[in-house]
């Protein structure tokens, strides 16, 4: 596994040296201000995330050096606020990139089930002003993959690029949805975490779990019932180099 260092230098280059000098006094910061004890790191690649605790209770502790990203995340929450299917924000701090989240618990990653269907619809509200086209962030994901699988994506990226840009009834969108950041929240049922907002299709939040199914086109038929079938196959297909190793990529579908 990475180090924090490595994870963050790839993301946000050498130059993030001097916030990483600079980050247990952040924290300690942060943590003073708000009443928090750390109780461990957690995963992260644009944010460096600790579960901590609050008087008690499990909250989740967000920084990253780029404050934007902060902001744009805390301005998406505050959206979504109405909706159990998103993670809570507590406290937020533009200034030092930081953002205080609810804790979820047990937080376990989720699995294939029928309350994903929740999370998607519970997510895809009408789009506030203020969040980046989806065409941005498919060139960002793009710029991603290749770096992870080298090859000539230059074609996928292309339809992918206009596909964002077709009109369709556009709404506020996770932008990274996956497994991993869908959790079990016990009796409150399945919550999304770290999103990366933007504004466009709906049926591109859904790719992942189209994938989840060994035969990609049960499960397009599946997810069909919640986002456009016929946009979210076209989805999946400029977004195969995601999947390399996924049955349908592998055989050439």
């Amino acid at each position: 596994m990475a180090s924090l260092a490595d994870r963050m230098t790839r993301r946000f280059g050498p130059g993030v040296r001097s916030w990483l000098d600079g980050l247990d006094a952040l924290v300690a910061g942060l943590c003073r201000d708000w009443g928090l004890e750390v109780v461990r790191p957690l995963s992260g690649g644009t944010s460096h995330a600790l579960m901590c605790t609050r008087g008690g209770e499990p909250v989740v502790l967000k920084v990253t050096p780029e404050p934007a990203i902060s902001v744009q995340e805390h301005a998406a929450l505050r959206a979504w606020e109405p909706s159990p299917r998103m993670v809570r924000v507590l406290r937020a701090d533009p200034a030092r990139g930081a953002l205080l989240l609810e804790g979820l618990v047990p937080g376990t990653p989720a699995a294939d089930g029928p309350g994903l269907a929740e999370v998607l619809r519970g997510l895809h509200i009408a789009p506030p002003e203020g969040f980046p086209p989806l065409h941005e962030r498919v060139d960002f994901v793009f710029d991603v993959l290749r770096r992870r699988h080298p090859g000539d994506h230059d074609a996928a990226h292309a339809r992918a690029a206009a596909l964002a840009r077709d009109r369709v009834a556009a709404t506020l969108l996770h932008g990274d949805l996956h497994f991993g950041n869908v959790l079990d929240a016990g009796e409150r049922g399945l919550v999304a975490i770290d999103p990366r907002p933007c504004v466009g299709d709906p049926a591109s939040d859904a790719v992942d779990f189209a994938y989840a199914s060994p035969d990609l086109r049960d499960g397009i038929e599946r997810w069909s019932a919640v986002v456009d079938g016929d946009r979210l196959a076209a989805w999946c297909e400029v977004f195969a180099g995601f999947f390399p190793d996924h049955p349908s990529v592998a055989a050439g579908r």
